[in-house]
Protein backbone atom coordinates (compact mmCIF):
# COMPACT_ATOMS: atom_id res chain seq x y z
CA UNK A 1 0.00 0.00 0.00
CA UNK A 2 1.35 3.42 -0.93
CA UNK A 3 1.42 6.18 1.64
CA UNK A 4 1.72 9.74 0.50
CA UNK A 5 4.67 11.73 1.86
CA UNK A 6 2.07 14.12 3.24
CA UNK A 7 0.19 11.33 4.98
CA UNK A 8 -0.82 12.23 8.51
CA UNK A 9 -1.46 9.63 11.19
CA UNK A 10 -4.81 10.12 12.88
CA UNK A 11 -7.36 8.33 15.05
CA UNK A 12 -9.07 7.09 11.88
CA UNK A 13 -6.02 5.09 10.81
CA UNK A 14 -4.71 2.30 13.02
CA UNK A 15 -1.34 1.94 11.27
CA UNK A 16 1.42 2.86 13.77
CA UNK A 17 3.76 5.66 12.65
CA UNK A 18 6.87 3.45 12.82
CA UNK A 19 5.24 1.01 10.38
CA UNK A 20 4.59 3.85 7.97
CA UNK A 21 8.21 4.98 8.35
CA UNK A 22 9.60 1.52 7.61
CA UNK A 23 7.26 1.17 4.64
CA UNK A 24 8.49 4.45 3.19
CA UNK A 25 12.13 3.53 3.86
CA UNK A 26 11.70 0.32 1.85
CA UNK A 27 10.13 2.27 -0.99
CA UNK A 28 13.02 4.77 -1.00
CA UNK A 29 15.57 1.94 -1.12
CA UNK A 30 13.78 0.27 -4.00
CA UNK A 31 13.40 3.51 -5.96
CA UNK A 32 16.97 4.59 -5.26
CA UNK A 33 18.38 1.21 -6.25
CA UNK A 34 16.83 1.53 -9.72
CA UNK A 35 17.90 5.16 -10.09
CA UNK A 36 21.48 4.52 -9.01
CA UNK A 37 21.95 1.52 -11.32
CA UNK A 38 20.54 3.60 -14.18
CA UNK A 39 22.94 6.43 -13.33
CA UNK A 40 25.87 4.04 -13.12
CA UNK A 41 24.87 2.43 -16.42
CA UNK A 42 24.84 5.87 -18.05
CA UNK A 43 28.28 6.72 -16.67
CA UNK A 44 29.75 3.41 -17.85
CA UNK A 45 28.00 3.63 -21.23
CA UNK A 46 29.26 7.17 -21.76
CA UNK A 47 32.87 6.09 -21.15
CA UNK A 48 32.47 2.81 -23.02
CA UNK A 49 31.15 4.42 -26.18
CA UNK A 50 34.33 6.49 -26.57
CA UNK A 51 36.40 3.31 -26.26
CA UNK A 52 34.20 1.57 -28.83
CA UNK A 53 34.52 4.50 -31.23
CA UNK A 54 38.29 4.42 -30.88
CA UNK A 55 38.40 0.66 -31.41
CA UNK A 56 36.34 0.76 -34.61
CA UNK A 57 38.25 3.69 -36.05
CA UNK A 58 41.51 1.82 -35.61
CA UNK A 59 39.93 -1.42 -36.88
CA UNK A 60 39.02 0.37 -40.11
CA UNK A 61 42.54 1.66 -40.67
CA UNK A 62 42.77 4.83 -38.58
CA UNK A 63 46.42 5.02 -37.53
CA UNK A 64 45.90 7.30 -34.57
CA UNK A 65 47.05 10.77 -33.61
CA UNK A 66 49.18 10.98 -30.49
CA UNK A 67 50.18 14.63 -30.83
CA UNK A 68 47.78 15.62 -28.01
CA UNK A 69 47.76 13.82 -24.65
CA UNK A 70 44.74 12.20 -22.98
CA UNK A 71 42.60 11.81 -26.11
CA UNK A 72 43.10 8.07 -26.65
CA UNK A 73 45.06 8.39 -29.89
CA UNK A 74 42.31 10.30 -31.67
CA UNK A 75 42.73 13.59 -33.44
CA UNK A 76 41.22 16.48 -31.44
CA UNK A 77 38.31 16.77 -33.90
CA UNK A 78 37.51 13.04 -33.74
CA UNK A 79 37.90 13.06 -29.97
CA UNK A 80 35.30 15.79 -29.51
CA UNK A 81 32.93 14.19 -32.01
CA UNK A 82 33.21 10.85 -30.17
CA UNK A 83 33.02 12.50 -26.75
CA UNK A 84 29.98 14.61 -27.55
CA UNK A 85 28.15 11.69 -29.15
CA UNK A 86 28.99 9.41 -26.21
CA UNK A 87 27.81 12.07 -23.75
CA UNK A 88 24.52 12.51 -25.57
CA UNK A 89 23.73 8.83 -26.07
CA UNK A 90 25.26 7.56 -22.83
CA UNK A 91 23.18 9.78 -20.55
CA UNK A 92 19.97 10.24 -22.54
CA UNK A 93 19.27 6.63 -23.54
CA UNK A 94 19.24 5.20 -19.98
CA UNK A 95 16.81 7.92 -18.91
CA UNK A 96 14.21 7.02 -21.52
CA UNK A 97 14.75 3.29 -20.96
CA UNK A 98 14.08 3.87 -17.26
CA UNK A 99 10.87 5.72 -18.09
CA UNK A 100 9.77 2.89 -20.38
CA UNK A 101 10.54 0.14 -17.85
CA UNK A 102 8.84 2.00 -14.99
CA UNK A 103 5.92 3.10 -17.21
CA UNK A 104 6.55 6.75 -16.34
CA UNK A 105 5.03 9.38 -18.59
CA UNK A 106 7.78 11.52 -20.08
CA UNK A 107 5.62 14.64 -19.86
CA UNK A 108 5.28 14.28 -16.09
CA UNK A 109 8.92 13.37 -15.40
CA UNK A 110 10.33 16.06 -17.69
CA UNK A 111 8.21 19.14 -16.93
CA UNK A 112 8.46 22.13 -19.22
CA UNK A 113 5.64 24.30 -17.91
CA UNK A 114 5.44 27.87 -19.11
CA UNK A 115 7.05 30.33 -16.69
CA UNK A 116 6.60 34.10 -16.80
CA UNK A 117 9.55 35.94 -18.31
CA UNK A 118 10.45 37.95 -15.20
CA UNK A 119 10.05 35.00 -12.84
CA UNK A 120 12.01 32.73 -15.16
CA UNK A 121 14.82 35.26 -15.61
CA UNK A 122 14.96 35.87 -11.85
CA UNK A 123 15.24 32.13 -11.17
CA UNK A 124 17.98 31.77 -13.78
CA UNK A 125 20.06 34.68 -12.44
CA UNK A 126 19.49 33.62 -8.83
CA UNK A 127 20.62 30.09 -9.64
CA UNK A 128 23.61 31.33 -11.65
CA UNK A 129 24.71 33.50 -8.72
CA UNK A 130 24.57 30.54 -6.34
CA UNK A 131 26.62 28.48 -8.80
CA UNK A 132 29.13 31.32 -8.95
CA UNK A 133 29.44 31.34 -5.15
CA UNK A 134 29.80 27.55 -5.14
CA UNK A 135 33.27 28.04 -6.61
CA UNK A 136 34.43 29.36 -3.23
CA UNK A 137 34.09 26.10 -1.22
CA UNK A 138 35.30 24.15 -4.27
CA UNK A 139 38.46 26.26 -4.33
CA UNK A 140 38.87 25.68 -0.60
CA UNK A 141 38.90 21.93 -1.24
CA UNK A 142 41.51 22.45 -3.98
CA UNK A 143 43.69 24.43 -1.57
CA UNK A 144 43.37 21.72 1.08
CA UNK A 145 44.51 19.16 -1.47
CA UNK A 146 47.52 21.31 -2.32
CA UNK A 147 48.35 21.65 1.37
CA UNK A 148 48.59 17.85 1.55
CA UNK A 149 50.92 17.66 -1.45
CA UNK A 150 48.42 17.01 -4.24
CA UNK A 151 48.04 19.16 -7.35
CA UNK A 152 44.49 20.37 -6.71
CA UNK A 153 43.74 19.84 -10.40
CA UNK A 154 40.77 18.15 -12.03
CA UNK A 155 40.51 16.45 -15.45
CA UNK A 156 40.18 18.90 -18.33
CA UNK A 157 39.46 18.48 -22.02
CA UNK A 158 42.50 19.19 -24.21
CA UNK A 159 42.12 22.11 -26.57
CA UNK A 160 44.07 23.55 -29.50
CA UNK A 161 43.74 26.69 -31.63
CA UNK A 162 41.72 25.07 -34.41
CA UNK A 163 38.29 26.59 -35.10
CA UNK A 164 36.76 23.14 -35.58
CA UNK A 165 38.06 22.00 -32.20
CA UNK A 166 36.92 25.22 -30.53
CA UNK A 167 33.39 24.83 -31.92
CA UNK A 168 33.19 21.17 -30.89
CA UNK A 169 34.65 22.05 -27.49
CA UNK A 170 31.91 24.65 -26.98
CA UNK A 171 29.19 22.18 -27.99
CA UNK A 172 30.63 19.41 -25.79
CA UNK A 173 30.96 21.61 -22.71
CA UNK A 174 28.21 24.22 -23.02
CA UNK A 175 25.39 22.63 -25.03
CA UNK A 176 25.27 18.89 -24.43
CA UNK A 177 25.74 18.66 -20.61
CA UNK A 178 22.94 21.13 -19.75
CA UNK A 179 20.55 19.05 -21.85
CA UNK A 180 21.56 15.51 -20.91
CA UNK A 181 22.45 16.07 -17.26
CA UNK A 182 19.25 17.99 -16.58
CA UNK A 183 17.18 15.18 -18.14
CA UNK A 184 18.96 12.74 -15.84
CA UNK A 185 19.25 14.58 -12.52
CA UNK A 186 16.51 17.22 -12.49
CA UNK A 187 14.26 15.03 -14.64
CA UNK A 188 14.40 11.29 -13.92
CA UNK A 189 16.02 11.37 -10.47
CA UNK A 190 14.28 14.44 -9.02
CA UNK A 191 10.87 13.33 -10.32
CA UNK A 192 11.27 9.82 -8.90
CA UNK A 193 12.30 11.08 -5.46
CA UNK A 194 9.69 13.83 -5.08
CA UNK A 195 7.00 11.37 -3.96
CA UNK A 196 9.04 11.07 -0.74
CA UNK A 197 9.17 14.82 -0.17
CA UNK A 198 10.49 17.81 -2.11
CA UNK A 199 13.25 18.65 0.37
CA UNK A 200 14.57 15.09 0.29
CA UNK A 201 14.36 14.99 -3.52
CA UNK A 202 16.34 18.22 -3.82
CA UNK A 203 19.12 17.10 -1.46
CA UNK A 204 19.19 13.51 -2.75
CA UNK A 205 19.41 14.48 -6.42
CA UNK A 206 22.14 17.03 -5.59
CA UNK A 207 24.22 14.41 -3.75
CA UNK A 208 23.98 12.05 -6.73
CA UNK A 209 24.91 14.93 -9.03
CA UNK A 210 28.02 15.55 -6.94
CA UNK A 211 29.02 11.88 -6.89
CA UNK A 212 28.53 11.66 -10.64
CA UNK A 213 31.39 14.12 -11.25
CA UNK A 214 33.91 11.71 -9.74
CA UNK A 215 36.31 14.05 -7.95
CA UNK A 216 36.35 15.81 -4.59
CA UNK A 217 36.57 19.38 -5.91
CA UNK A 218 33.69 19.13 -8.36
CA UNK A 219 31.63 17.14 -5.85
CA UNK A 220 31.40 20.22 -3.64
CA UNK A 221 30.57 22.54 -6.53
CA UNK A 222 28.11 20.15 -8.19
CA UNK A 223 26.31 19.43 -4.91
CA UNK A 224 25.63 23.12 -4.30
CA UNK A 225 24.73 23.73 -7.95
CA UNK A 226 22.51 20.64 -7.87
CA UNK A 227 20.66 21.96 -4.82
CA UNK A 228 19.74 25.25 -6.46
CA UNK A 229 18.87 23.78 -9.85
CA UNK A 230 16.64 21.13 -8.27
CA UNK A 231 15.02 23.79 -6.10
CA UNK A 232 14.07 26.05 -9.02
CA UNK A 233 12.68 23.07 -10.95
CA UNK A 234 10.50 22.17 -7.96
CA UNK A 235 9.31 25.79 -7.61
CA UNK A 236 8.67 26.43 -11.32
CA UNK A 237 7.98 22.91 -12.60
CA UNK A 238 10.15 23.68 -15.61
CA UNK A 239 13.41 22.07 -16.64
CA UNK A 240 14.10 25.03 -18.91
CA UNK A 241 15.15 27.05 -15.84
CA UNK A 242 17.78 24.56 -14.70
CA UNK A 243 18.95 24.02 -18.29
CA UNK A 244 19.56 27.77 -18.69
CA UNK A 245 21.36 27.95 -15.33
CA UNK A 246 23.55 25.03 -16.38
CA UNK A 247 24.13 26.61 -19.79
CA UNK A 248 25.16 29.97 -18.29
CA UNK A 249 27.45 28.36 -15.72
CA UNK A 250 29.29 26.25 -18.31
CA UNK A 251 29.27 29.10 -20.82
CA UNK A 252 30.90 31.47 -18.34
CA UNK A 253 33.58 28.89 -17.60
CA UNK A 254 34.38 28.44 -21.30
CA UNK A 255 34.22 32.20 -21.95
CA UNK A 256 36.73 32.98 -19.20
CA UNK A 257 38.97 30.16 -20.43
CA UNK A 258 38.93 31.64 -23.94
CA UNK A 259 39.72 35.09 -22.54
CA UNK A 260 42.80 33.62 -20.85
CA UNK A 261 43.78 31.73 -23.99
CA UNK A 262 43.46 34.52 -26.53
CA UNK A 263 43.87 37.65 -24.39
CA UNK A 264 46.33 39.05 -21.93
CA UNK A 265 46.29 38.29 -18.22
CA UNK A 266 44.87 41.75 -17.51
CA UNK A 267 42.10 41.23 -20.07
CA UNK A 268 41.13 37.84 -18.66
CA UNK A 269 41.04 39.29 -15.14
CA UNK A 270 38.79 42.13 -16.30
CA UNK A 271 36.45 39.66 -18.02
CA UNK A 272 36.39 37.40 -14.96
CA UNK A 273 35.71 40.21 -12.48
CA UNK A 274 33.06 41.81 -14.69
CA UNK A 275 31.20 38.53 -15.16
CA UNK A 276 31.35 37.61 -11.47
CA UNK A 277 30.14 41.01 -10.25
CA UNK A 278 27.38 41.15 -12.89
CA UNK A 279 26.03 37.69 -12.05
CA UNK A 280 26.14 38.36 -8.30
CA UNK A 281 24.38 41.72 -8.74
CA UNK A 282 21.67 40.20 -10.95
CA UNK A 283 21.31 37.33 -8.50
CA UNK A 284 20.79 39.69 -5.57
CA UNK A 285 18.15 41.68 -7.45
CA UNK A 286 16.48 38.42 -8.46
CA UNK A 287 16.25 37.16 -4.87
CA UNK A 288 14.56 40.42 -3.83
CA UNK A 289 12.13 40.19 -6.75
CA UNK A 290 11.23 36.57 -6.00
CA UNK A 291 10.59 37.32 -2.32
CA UNK A 292 8.42 40.33 -3.17
CA UNK A 293 6.51 38.32 -5.74
CA UNK A 294 5.94 35.36 -3.42
CA UNK A 295 7.04 35.46 0.21
CA UNK A 296 6.78 31.66 0.32
CA UNK A 297 8.96 31.13 -2.76
CA UNK A 298 11.91 29.79 -0.77
CA UNK A 299 9.88 27.18 1.07
CA UNK A 300 9.27 23.63 -0.07
CA UNK A 301 6.28 21.41 0.58
CA UNK A 302 6.33 19.55 3.89
CA UNK A 303 6.77 15.84 4.26
CA UNK A 304 5.65 13.31 6.85
CA UNK A 305 7.16 13.43 10.32
CA UNK A 306 7.79 9.70 10.67
CA UNK A 307 10.98 9.49 8.61
CA UNK A 308 13.51 12.36 9.05
CA UNK A 309 15.72 13.58 6.23
CA UNK A 310 18.76 11.75 7.61
CA UNK A 311 16.92 8.42 7.51
CA UNK A 312 15.69 9.09 3.98
CA UNK A 313 19.22 9.88 2.82
CA UNK A 314 20.45 6.72 4.51
CA UNK A 315 17.86 4.72 2.60
CA UNK A 316 18.85 6.52 -0.60
CA UNK A 317 22.35 5.06 -0.45
CA UNK A 318 21.94 1.93 1.71
CA UNK A 319 21.05 -0.34 -1.19
CA UNK A 320 23.13 -2.15 -3.85
CA UNK A 321 22.83 0.64 -6.43
CA UNK A 322 23.58 3.39 -3.94
CA UNK A 323 26.63 1.58 -2.58
CA UNK A 324 27.86 0.94 -6.13
CA UNK A 325 27.61 4.66 -6.97
CA UNK A 326 29.53 5.65 -3.83
CA UNK A 327 32.28 3.07 -4.47
CA UNK A 328 32.57 4.02 -8.16
CA UNK A 329 32.73 7.74 -7.34
CA UNK A 330 35.26 7.17 -4.55
CA UNK A 331 37.53 5.14 -6.84
CA UNK A 332 37.45 7.77 -9.60
CA UNK A 333 37.93 10.58 -7.06
CA UNK A 334 41.03 8.94 -5.60
CA UNK A 335 42.36 8.29 -9.11
CA UNK A 336 41.95 11.99 -9.98
CA UNK A 337 43.57 12.98 -6.69
CA UNK A 338 46.62 10.82 -7.36
CA UNK A 339 47.07 11.22 -11.11
CA UNK A 340 46.11 14.77 -12.08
Amino acid sequence: MYYSPNYQYSQYNNTPPYVLAQCEKRKIRKTSNGLCWTLLAGMVLMSGLIIVCTFYLKAFGYKGDYSSPNIMGLSPVLFYLASGTSYLIGLAVPVFLYFAIKHIKVSSALPFEKVGFLEGAACVFFGSAVCMLANIPANVVAQIQKAFGFSGNIPEYPIIDDWRVLVLYFVTIVIIPPLTEELLFRGMILHSLRKFGDGFAIVGSALLFGLYHGNFIQFVFAFIAGLIMAFVVVRTNSLWISIFIHFINNGISVGIEMAKRFGSTDFSNIVNNTVVLSILALGTVSIIYLIIKDKHFFRTAGSNVYLPLSSKLGALFFNPGGIAIIVFSLITSVNVLLNY
